[in-house]
C-alpha cells in the first residue's frame, strides 16, 4: 500500500493507497479521525484483504487532530480531569473543514468516487463520537459510518440521541430527522470499558446500547445497522483495530464468497 502524507486547512492528512492502486479507476474512501489509528495498527492485513479480494479496494484518508478535545466533541462541556481546560465543543467547525476543504482536496487529486454512496466515516473514543455528528450533520455525504467505542457518556448526548433539545453555553442542538435508508453503520463497544471509572465514563457500555435502539429508532434497516460487542473489550486500540477489519468485511467484504463470515 502507498502511504502519502498532505497538509490541508493546517490539517496533517494521512493518505492511504490501496495496491495496484490505478489512478484512472475511482476507489470507495474512508475517512478516519486520530490520523487513522484503527487502521494503522492493522494495515498489513487490511492489504491483505485487498489483494486477495476479500474486501473491495479502498482509500483510507486519515486526519490528524489540531486539538481532539475541541474537534471531536459537539458542545462545550466541562473536562472529566480536575484542573483542565473544558472540552471545546467544536465538531461542527471540524466537520465543515472535512465536507468542504479536506475532501475535495482528496477529491480532486486521487482516484476516488466521490459519491456519498462510497465515501465513509469512521472513528473511535471521541473520534465515533464526531462520526455519529457526522451522520446528523451531512447525510448526504456520508453513507457509511465505522463507530468503535464513541463517548456516548458525553455530557448531554444521550437526550440528545433522544430528541431532547441540548443546550450549552448559550447554544441549543436538537437532532435532526435524518433519512436513513441509505445509511450503513457498523457500531462497536467493549463490555468492559468503563467499567472501573467513576466519572460519567462508567456508563459507556449501558449509554451505548441505548444509543443503539435511538438508531434503529430513526430508521436504520436490521441489515444496514450492525451492533456489535466483545465480552473482554477495553477501551484502546487492540480491540479497535480488529472490530475495525470486521466492519470493512461487513460493508465491503465479497458475500458471494462468502467473505463477510466472522466465524
Amino acid at each position: 500500500m502507498q502511504r502519502q502524507q498532505e497538509k490541508i486547512h493546517n490539517y496533517q492528512v494521512n493518505v492511504v493507497l490501496p495496491t495496484n492502486y490505478d489512478s484512472e479507476k475511482q476507489y470507495r474512501t474512508i475517512y478516519m479521525h486520530d490520523g487513522g489509528n484503527a487502521a494503522t495498527q492493522a494495515m498489513n492485513y487490511i492489504d491483505h484483504l485487498i489483494i486477495t479480494e476479500q474486501i473491495e479496494p479502498i482509500i483510507l484518508v486519515g486526519i490528524v487532530p489540531i486539538d481532539r478535545n475541541n474537534d471531536y466533541t459537539p458542545w462545550e462541556t466541562s473536562s472529566l480531569l480536575p484542573n483542565q481546560p473544558n472540552l471545546g465543543g467544536q465538531a461542527d467547525e471540524y466537520l465543515h473543514i472535512l465536507v468542504h476543504e479536506i475532501k475535495p482536496y482528496i477529491d480532486l487529486h486521487y482516484a476516488t468516487n466521490a459519491a456519498p454512496s462510497h465515501t465513509a466515516i469512521a472513528g473511535c473514543s471521541f473520534g465515533g463520537l464526531v462520526s455519529i455528528f457526522a451522520s446528523y450533520y451531512y447525510p448526504k455525504v456520508f453513507h457509511d459510518y465505522i463507530i468503535l467505542s464513541a463517548s456516548f457518556w458525553y455530557d448531554g448526548l444521550l437526550p440528545y440521541l433522544q430528541g431532547d433539545l441540548v443546550t450549552r453555553s448559550g447554544r441549543s442542538y436538537q437532532k435532526p430527522i435524518i433519512n436513513r435508508k441509505n445509511h450503513r453503520m457498523y457500531l462497536y463497544v467493549g463490555e468492559i470499558e468503563g467499567i472501573y471509572r467513576d466519572s460519567a465514563q462508567k456508563h459507556m457500555v449501558e449509554y451505548t446500547k441505548k444509543a443503539y435502539a435511538e438508531l434503529k429508532k430513526e430508521g436504520f434497516s436490521d441489515s444496514n445497522l450492525l451492533f456489535e460487542t466483545h465480552p473482554e473489550g477495553t477501551h484502546d486500540v487492540y480491540f479497535f483495530s480488529p472490530h475495525f477489519i470486521r466492519a470493512l468485511r461487513w460493508l465491503y467484504g465479497d458475500k458471494k464468497n462468502g467473505s463477510t463470515n466472522f466465524d
